[in-house]
């Protein structure tokens, strides 16, 4: 049976207590949160049931407390390391009757890529685990054990040593030289004092609050020897503060994610300093998420009406790579949310958060993870560079509020659209934008239109990829702006054209920006017949070529078969409509085929396939048609019809006829055909030639143009 109302203690202080209370907060329970600092207060949510505590309680006040309150239940989670907090807190409840979970940390998640060894004497069943084990997927011990003083193990950069306790700490470093930079917490200082030379050998990094100041200066650590800091310490600044003391040695404790243990370990590694590492006491307990069940299965945790339940998720834009680069909200949220969640670049540049995280992109997949873990209440979701720009956030955001159990808010971030611009000194309000991250975009043939366009690398050929279009198209004179790793140490921006940078493996973060200062591509169809190659292979001339176009009614994202596509006229006209639009243009004639190359290269068109064939059978592989133009169809006009009508019974056709069998055979078509009655239009066209003074009209052949269409579609509806 739940208690309806009762009365709950927490001794947090650590992530773990953060998110205890945070699945707390709002419910009909009355929480008492107990921290040791103002920092750790602020840490915990506001809430009407929730009473928040700052300052250190010893055990006698923690009896007379427990006698007072009569708590249902005690949870303990505080850090692995408070030992005598957690005795005092076990020896209060066992004299006061008081129900009692320590909620341990789970160590079996964090993990490091350094092997840090183990104490004790080895075994063959030791060695063995070692050979099946790789330095990539090492757990760290969480506890040590045997007689022996300490465990030794170098690795190329930096020798590593486990220690029992601070003392074996101390004692070790008795038999060692040089500077120590000490991170173990000030209530471990004066162990310190029993190592010769200390005043000159210790360098301490404490918290940067007055009273932790003012203890440390006590037992003689001040002046450069003590760095008061407020973390978290992300990698780089704990290498630069071990530069800046010259240390040899590093003391820290094995505490996990949440403790910033994998970045001194990473800076250990690469200032080539030796690290002392002190084991993680042996406690039983249950994991958080054990705990998150124990509270719901005998409490009764429903939600005041001023909280809904829902789960808070913040999509969260990270920037272009530097964390230097993340919005002051984008840090705020972060710093109080109980997970991150996103693909695994993204998450990786928020290590100095210390903060769970769950590696994935995939929307469904992050969804049922959230679903299977209700323990985490704040989650934030990492979004690389803005959440607007090519991002997953809308696809996110959308799956997990169809769940119902979530409220998401969108953070954004700055783009590297916006930085790369910056950066380079240009405007960016007339650039077309891409993104090669899981499409194919029609680069060329956009920047051909517009002038200038910019786009988002994908994959180690991005370059290739994108310059090959540019050559193709005979865009050689293109100016290229690259950008590489943008806000990271090794970034890199660089002018270049594409034969010097087709052949460059570009890294994960690269954005390309062009400028084409050659012919543009026209707005509107209409193009002289003189524009194109021709040779002797016959075409549609302009003004039918208009009129046929204007009767496809092509919308964006058309598929645009062109049968018997001659010279191409018909094709580069309407691909040069839209990027969007996909015109396949089908001939059998080899000289056409070439000549369709050379106007497809000539117009700068990338969403123009040419398909080398005799139709309907040319026709059978290639993606369903939402329009189709016949210009010829050697014969097998019904033939060619039927099939596209299967493809797609909503097909529309525009049909170029000159002979009046040609058009007999389409009408006969028509009749047999599900298509609608077709519309037919004689158009017959002059053009004025030039004989001495005076201006002749030469007529031109008729050419019957007929339209039609699947009888499920009614054009314009």
């Amino acid at each position: 049976m739940k208690i309806a109302e009762g009365k709950i203690a927490v001794f947090a202080g650590t992530t773990e207590g953060r998110v205890l209370a945070s699945r707390l907060a709002g419910s009909r329970v009355a929480v008492d949160v107990f921290v040791a600092t103002e920092y750790g207060k602020e840490e915990i949510p506001k809430a009407e049931n929730l009473q928040v505590h700052d300052g250190r309680v010893d055990e006698i006040q923690m009896e007379k407390l427990f006698q007072e309150k009569k708590y249902d239940l005690i949870l303990d989670a505080t850090h692995p390391f408070a030992v005598v907090v957690t005795k005092n807190i076990r020896e209060a409840a066992e004299k006061t009757g008081t129900p009692l979970l320590r909620i341990l940390r789970d160590k079996n998640s964090e993990r490091t890529n350094i092997r840090i060894a183990e104490t004790g004497p080895r075994t063959l069943e030791d060695d063995n685990q070692k050979n099946r084990n790789t330095e990539s997927d090492m757990e760290i011990p969480g506890e040590t054990a045997g007689e022996e003083m300490a465990s030794i193990s170098d690795s190329s950069d930096c020798r590593i040593v486990t220690v029992e306790n601070i003392k074996a700490a101390v004692d070790f470093l008795k038999t060692t030289e040089g500077p120590v930079f000490v991170t173990t917490g000030s209530k471990e200082f004066s162990a310190f004092l029993d190592l010769p030379d200390w005043e000159t050998r210790v360098y301490a990094r404490v918290l940067s609050m007055p009273e932790v100041v003012k203890t440390c200066a006590d037992m003689g650590f001040y002046g450069s020897h003590l760095i008061a800091m407020q973390g978290p310490f992300a990698k780089d600044l704990n290498v630069a503060m071990m530069k800046a003391v010259h240390a040899k040695w590093m003391v820290t404790k094995e505490s996990g994610k949440a403790g910033g243990f994998e970045e001194k370990v990473s800076a250990a590694k690469k200032a080539g300093v030796g690290l002392v590492v002190i084991g993680r006491p042996v406690e039983e307990g249950i994991s958080l998420e054990e705990g998150i069940a124990y509270l719901e299965e005998h409490f009764a945790l429903g939600r005041s009406a001023e909280n809904s339940g829902k789960r808070q998720v913040f999509l969260i834009g990270t920037g272009p790579g530097s964390e230097s680069y993340l919005t002051g909200e984008a840090k705020k949220r972060l710093d109080k949310c109980d997970l991150i969640v996103g693909a695994s670049r993204c998450v990786r540049q928020l290590e100095s958060f210390h903060k769970p995280v769950f590696e994935a992109y995939q929307p469904e997949k992050i969804a049922d993870y959230l679903d299977a873990h209700p323990e985490v209440q704040v989650i934030c979701g990492a979004m690389s560079g803005d959440t607007g720009f090519y991002s997953a956030a809308e696809k996110l955001g959308a799956v997990l509020e169809r769940r119902g159990n979530y409220t998401v808010e969108v953070i954004p971030g700055i783009s590297s659209v916006g930085y790369f611009f910056a950066k380079i000194r240009r405007p960016w309000d007339h650039a077309k934008l891409f993104s090669m991250h899981g499409q194919a975009a029609n680069f060329a043939s956009e920047l051909k239109r517009s002038g200038s366009a910019f786009v988002l690398g994908g994959g180690a050929d991005f370059y290739e990829k994108i310059c090959g279009q540019l050559i193709d198209l005979g865009m050689q004179e293109t100016k290229l702006f690259a950008g590489e790793n943008l806000t990271l140490e090794d970034e890199q921006i660089f002018t270049s054209t594409p034969e010097e940078i087709k052949g460059r493996k570009a890294p994960s973060l690269a954005v390309l920006y062009a400028e084409w200062t050659g012919p543009r591509r026209p707005l509107s169809h209409g193009i002289a017949d003189e524009a194109f190659t021709r040779g002797k292979v016959p075409m549609t001339k302009m003004e039918v070529r208009t009129v046929s176009v204007a009767k496809l009614e092509l919308t964006e994202n058309s598929v645009l078969y062109d049968v018997g596509a001659g010279t191409g006229s018909i094709s580069v006209e309407c691909a040069g409509l839209s990027d969007s639009v996909k015109v396949y243009a089908i001939e059998k004639n080899s000289e056409a085929v070439e000549l369709l190359y050379e106007n497809r290269k000539k117009f700068a068109l990338t969403n123009l396939e040419i398909i080398a064939g005799t139709a309907p059978e040319a026709l059978e592989d290639l993606p369903a048609p939402t329009h189709v133009f016949i210009g010829g169809s050697g014969g097998q006009m019904e033939e060619v019809i039927a099939l596209c009508l299967k493809k797609n019974p909503k097909t529309r056709f525009v049909v170029n006829l000159i002979t009046p069998e040609s058009l007999a055979a389409v009408l006969e078509a028509a009749k047999t055909l599900p298509v609608t009655e077709p519309d037919l239009v004689t158009l017959t066209a002059a053009r004025s030639k030039k004989v001495g003074s005076s201006h002749l009209m030469m007529g031109q052949n008729p050419v019957w143009i007929v339209t039609f269409e699947g009888k499920t579609c009614i054009s314009g509806i």
